[in-house]
């Protein structure tokens, strides 16, 4: 019991060590063995690195059912005597040490249960969510109905579609250029229809500002995220999406805008119609036919045409995931903002593994996990909310 006493210590100064980017070559490699040892110290490691202060505290009611209340005011005592600017360390030291070690006397059957419960852990597909933003500032929710009106404009959302369309009101009434923006969240999508008749998808975790009704010179709107466009064909006032400094100018045309923050690229996938995408900043320009995507590199302004199946980048608009030879990560990426989960590689390598298939985007994520685990190249572990990747 001495030993374990001693390897708890040591291991949770490392996992300390290893938050504050102080451990020797030596000192990782002993981690790195502990870590991959069993699966229950991969488990543990992993809570303790990313969230040490919830997790401590995660361990109350699990001590309570096991009635150790004399073990648990020890550590909660000690816990108490440490200084302010010392609690992420103590909360490291205590709680790695009480697992590891009392772990032998009670917590790992507790432990080796949540695993096979996590293992069953079932999480759900986006839904219809988003919320919207009017010019005054006033805020609705968008899984209720509303029925609004603005500057002439009559706005509803009856069937988890909000819709711009004329209202009755007298005709010499003045309109006023009022922009409103839709939030989609993570974990939602949502569909617009704006005063012209165009159509719009948004992806999750996505934002559109827009008029409420267009002026009489272009027809603009912001993005930041991603949407499917089928606009209104309007050969006077052509329709542009601005999207961090690129510009997507159109006329009448079905096309998909990919331009998340954290993403490197914009890239634009055209399916029907002609687009002329034009980068402000480093003066690119390409025009578009059916089956061509510009991808523009924010960072360094490279650019680059190709031809694609278009339609693999607008399935999503009906329903589907298709991976078309995409790196694991940016797999992840998608699934982590449809299904609202946080992701984690322990292996820097699994981020560049390539993958291909097709699967309904209304599965819960075990599906899509499941088929990649197939190819026996990457393992996947969900605790909570939280995502493991690991290459096998």
């Amino acid at each position: 019991m001495k030993e374990d006493w001693y390897l708890g210590f040591n291991i949770a100064d490392l996992i300390v060590k290893r938050l504050e980017g102080k451990l020797s070559k030596e000192e990782e490699q002993t981690l790195e063995d502990w870590k991959y040892a069993k699966e229950e110290n991969l488990v543990l490691f992993h809570r303790l690195s990313q969230n040490p202060e919830k997790q401590f505290f995660n361990r109350e009611n699990k001590l309570e059912d096991s009635h150790k209340e004399q073990v648990w005011e020890k550590i909660r005592l000690s816990v108490k005597r440490q200084k302010r600017t010392r609690i992420l360390n103590s909360f490291m030291k205590i709680a790695a040490v009480f697992v590891i070690v009392l772990g032998s006397v009670f917590f790992f059957s507790n432990l080796k249960k949540s695993v096979k419960d996590d293992s069953e852990t079932i999480i759900t597909p986006g839904k219809n969510l988003a919320l919207l933003v009017m010019g005054d500032g006033e805020k609705y929710e968008l899984d209720k109905e509303v029925q609004l009106q603005e500057s002439g404009v009559k706005i509803t959302n009856d069937s988890d579609e909000l819709v711009y369309q004329k209202a009755e009101v007298n005709n010499k009434a003045k309109k006023q250029l009022t922009y409103n923006t839709i939030i989609i969240p993570k974990g939602g999508e949502y569909k617009l229809t704006l005063m012209d008749g165009t159509k719009i998808w948004l992806n999750s975790n996505s934002k559109l500002r827009y008029p409420s009704v267009f002026g009489s010179d272009v027809r603009k709107v912001q993005l930041e995220g991603e949407a499917y466009f089928q606009v209104a064909k309007d050969s006077l006032h052509p329709f542009i999406v601005d999207v961090n400094n690129v510009q997507v100018k159109v006329l009448g045309t079905s096309f998909n805008v990919n331009a998340y923050g954290d993403d490197d690229e914009i890239v634009t996938t055209l399916l029907e119609g002609k687009v002329e995408v034009k980068d402000e900043f480093f003066g690119n320009m390409a025009k578009l036919l059916p089956n061509e995507q510009f991808r523009f590199n924010k960072l360094n302004g490279k650019c680059a045409k190709n031809k694609v199946d278009a339609k693999i980048y607008a399935a999503w608009t009906n329903g589907r995931f298709v991976f078309e030879n995409e790196s694991l990560q940016e797999i992840m990426n998608r699934l982590s903002r449809w299904y609202d989960v946080e992701v984690f590689f322990l292996n820097n390598d699994a981020k560049n593994l390539k993958f291909s298939g097709d699967v309904a985007r209304y599965e819960n994520i075990n599906q899509i996990l499941e088929m990649i685990e197939v190819t026996q190249k990457v393992k996947f572990t969900i605790k909570d909310r939280s995502l493991m990747v690991e290459k096998i």
